[in-house]
């Protein structure tokens, strides 16, 4: 349920599976992930070409391309526009190869496959693996050009490079690049994203304080509601993971914080997390919360959702205290 979790509330997302698990994340407990998370390899994508750090270090000698940035600084934005324009059509042009290998899956499932349909797949998967390993390199030969350190794009591209080379596999390479992000652009707006794509890879792993504490630092800056959300349902997950005195409070709180922001736009999937938070404030309260206390805590929530959050905990201690009746949900 944690890994499920994690991967749901999570940011970076398998191309060919995107869609599918966005159907999938809408109908479960928890999200996206945002997308996710720490997953591992797209399925067919080439796990050896399209994780190799080999051609990103090779993308140094064309980073050195950018050579006479040294020459000016109107030199080193158009060298730095340049690279990031041509990794994130890469990038693209792997997504769209995504969006077809999905195509074949589904024809396949309703057995509407051609016969050429598998040496389809496998030409598209060769594909993606060589533009996967040629957009690593792409966004490598940016951020690890000396002459590019101060270039507006490189935050942008270091969190791509994490996300490439984690849809690749290499998640070490893909917490290398996020740590770097994170120290060597704190305040940029791709540093909470990528706190909590740490938060997610440590959530994956099993390092639940590690998780927890990379969430408080996604938290910790001017996040938007949406991550914030994810962020604490990620935390949340976490705290009840680790078990410890205290720890359900916490992730109950979390959770409040959750419902303290307001409702997200239908159909998003932060959507889903309200739906989730509220649910599981509910059962976690009516299991380990204080009556006596139920009252303030919940006036904690907001004058929109806390009375009724209020009520149905109430509503459940009351069907608890009577005789032979059975806490289910209506059918």
């Amino acid at each position: 349920m944690l890994e499920s979790a994690a991967r749901a509330a999570g940011g970076f997302t398998e191309p060919r599976r995107a869609a599918a698990r966005r159907l999938a994340a809408l109908a479960a407990l928890a999200l996206a992930s945002a997308g996710c998370i720490a997953r591992g390899a797209p399925a067919r994508a080439g796990h050896g070409d399209a994780g190799a750090a080999a051609p990103a270090r090779a993308g140094h000698r064309d980073a050195g391309a950018a050579a006479p940035a040294r020459a000016g600084h109107g030199d080193a934005g158009a060298a730095a526009e340049r690279l990031f324009r041509e990794a994130e059509s890469l990038a693209s042009r792997r997504r769209a190869i995504g969006v077809q290998l999905f195509v074949l899956d589904e024809a396949a499932e309703a057995g509407a496959a051609g016969e050429r349909a598998e040496a389809r797949r496998a030409a598209l998967e060769a594909e993606a693996a060589r533009a996967l390993s040629r957009t690593v390199a792409a966004y490598a030969a940016l951020v690890d050009a000396p002459a590019l350190r101060a270039a507006e794009q490189r935050p942008s591209a270091l969190l791509k490079l994490a996300q490439a080379l984690q849809d690749g596999g290499d998640l070490r390479g893909a917490e290398a690049r996020l740590r770097q992000l994170a120290g060597e652009h704190p305040a940029s707006r791709e540093a909470p994203e990528a706190h909590l794509a740490l938060a997610n890879l440590a959530f994956a792993a099993g390092r639940l304080d590690e998780a927890v504490s990379a969430c408080d630092a996604a938290l910790h800056g001017a996040a938007g509601a949406a991550l914030r959300k994810r962020a604490l349902y990620v935390k949340s997950w976490s705290l009840r993971g680790l078990g410890r005195g205290g720890a359900v409070e916490e992730a109950m709180e979390a959770l409040r914080a959750i419902v303290q922001l307001g409702p997200a736009r239908a159909g998003s999937p932060e959507a889903t997390i309200d739906e989730a938070a509220e649910r599981e404030l509910v059962e976690l309260y009516a299991a380990h919360g204080d009556p006596a206390r139920a009252r303030a805590f919940f006036a904690g929530a907001g004058e929109r959702a806390g009375p009724r959050l209020l009520g149905e905990v109430e509503a459940r201690a009351a069907r608890r205290r009577r005789p032979g009746t059975l806490d289910r949900p209506t059918l």
